[in-house]
């Protein structure tokens, strides 16, 4: 519940694009380019289009670039937007949430300040902020989109509440019945109930960082957006790239998850039937209870025995930020020794990120941080990519930082790890609102909300965090189209002077 999507990336001391589709076509499965500069020799870089980005990182990169039309007036990686004339005739207002010079934009809140405050998330920066600072851009600077400002509300709820699906369902309804919005974003995390309140029983569009399984993405018809993977295809990846490097030959294999909304089915359904189908068998598969809310204990104590009785010694942990800490310290507890089992994770609970999986070190301890060492990750983030050598930041990076800097004062430095979640949310941000921009634009005159939506399901390539290979496309509204490997290190691989917090992880 509380994973961040692509907020943080997780530390790597192994990062490589193992699997591609870029805007609906299979780019390469050869690992063109990698994260780690030097590990592997780029091939040559085909032409971009006019005002494009020769991508350092190899030509699986670079020919994602080549798809962009730079010329757009919400496309240029030299300005934000681009001036360009309003609706020739506007008005009357053509449908709820959009007027004749506003077009109303909502934030469903799951309020990370509170859970910074108790240790369990990294300070991800004033995101709030940034919605704001961006959409005031394409106002002042550029007149909005088609002569009709960004209008931006905000409902929050809290991760800590007894009954978080109840609140999150009342933000949905401020959100849509109280402010007839247009298209609604979530940066911070949202479970299918809520988002499905917005895109299937209010006909609202939602552009979210969070993952859904495919079952609630149909239902979203074309309203339904993410950059994520769908459940199904990140579990599955993990699997089968687990399973084609040779990690899973002779080991005993054991699965945790939850009882949150869908967890189980999708982990039984894709996960496990995924793995009996490439010939392994697994021995353990436990689902921890949540009793309603957002920890899942229930049961902890029984599941390690378990796991301890059948000699498990490669677990998939498929837990949220606030429940796989515990699981963690009770398998050291009852007797795992560093080294005795493999972990395998991904983005499903977004464990392959820094923001989430440190806190197997900072709310564990040192010996579940020393049990945890060496956890190998499959997603579509580029873990550790900042802190390898040749790094660079991409232009999209760059731009976001110099509109967030000259609104804010504030700089965030992408390559300093204090800054670096804070500076990638800035820059998930910064992409969600010119993504929506772009498709209000493209659908032309006085737009219907239909028309919106039926426009951002055809924009094709966005830009994201770190220029990584992003498209919608009729059918396609998961958008992530490129998966990493990557390896979860205590101590930091890096060195403790790259590592992501005091716990010393990356």
């Amino acid at each position: 519940l509380l994973a961040v999507g692509l907020v943080a990336a997780a530390c790597s001391g192994e990062s490589t694009t193992t699997e591609t589709t870029v805007a609906g076509s299979v780019a390469s499965t050869e690992a063109p380019g990698t994260s780690e500069p030097g590990t592997t020799e780029p091939a040559p870089p085909s032409a971009p289009s006019e005002g494009g980005y020769v991508d350092p990182r190899g030509q699986l990169f670079t020919d994602f670039q080549a798809t962009f039309d730079r010329s757009h007036p919400f496309g240029s990686l030299d300005s934000y937007c681009d001036p360009h004339a309003p609706d020739a005739d506007p008005g009357p207002d053509p449908d709820p949430g959009i007027t004749v010079d506003s077009i109303h934009i909502h934030h469903l809140d799951l309020d990370l300040d509170q859970v910074v405050e108790i240790g369990f998330a990294a300070d991800v920066g004033d995101y709030r902020g940034m919605l704001e600072a961006f959409a005031e851009e394409i106002n002042e600077t550029c007149g909005g989109v088609r002569g009709r400002k960004l209008n931006i509300g905000i409902s929050s709820f809290s991760p800590l509440s007894p009954d978080v699906l109840a609140d999150a369902n009342a933000a949905c309804l401020e959100a849509t019945e109280d402010n007839n919005a247009v298209f609604v974003v979530n940066f911070t995390s949202i479970q299918e109930p809520a988002t499905l309140c917005v895109v299937e029983q209010h006909d609202t569009g939602m552009l979210t960082t969070t993952g859904f399984s495919e079952g609630a993405m149909r239902r979203g018809q074309n309203r339904l957006f993410t950059v994520t993977p769908t459940w199904e295809r990140g579990l599955t990846v993990l699997a089968r790239t687990a399973h084609e490097q040779g990690r899973l030959e002779g080991k005993t294999i054991g699965v945790v998850g939850s009882d949150l909304p869908g967890h189980t089915e999708v982990i039984q359904g894709t996960l496990i039937a995924e793995l009996e189908a490439l010939g392994y068998t697994v021995a353990v598969q436990e689902f921890l209870g949540c009793g309603g809310g957002t920890t899942c204990a229930d049961g902890l104590q029984g599941v390690v025995s378990n796991l301890l009785d059948e000699d498990v010694d490669a677990v998939f942990p498929h837990l949220n930020l606030l429940s796989l800490p515990g699981l963690i310290q009770e398998m050291a507890v009852q007797g795992y020794a560093p080294g005795e089992v493999q972990f395998f994770n991904g983005g499903f609970n977004s464990q392959a990120g820094d923001l989430v999986s440190s806190k197997v070190a900072a709310n564990g301890g040192p010996e579940a941080a020393a049990l945890y060492n060496g956890t190998f990750l499959v997603d579509v983030s580029d873990g550790g990519y900042f802190n390898t050598e040749g790094s660079t930041i991409t232009p999209v990076q760059e731009l976001c930082a110099d509109v967030s800097a000259a609104r804010s004062g504030i700089r965030l430095d992408h390559f300093d790890p204090t800054q670096n979640s804070p500076a990638n949310m800035n820059t998930i941000v910064c992409g969600f609102v010119r993504a929506i921009a772009r498709a209000i634009y493209d659908a032309g005159d006085n737009p219907s909300r239909g028309d919106i939506y039926d426009a951002f399901s055809e924009l094709g390539s966005i830009d994201t965090v770190n220029m990584l290979p992003t498209a919608f496309t009729p059918g396609r509204q998961a958008g992530a189209t490129a998966f990493q490997t990557m390896t979860w290190t205590s101590p930091c691989a890096f060195g403790s002077d790259k590592a992501f917090d005091g716990a010393d992880t990356c």
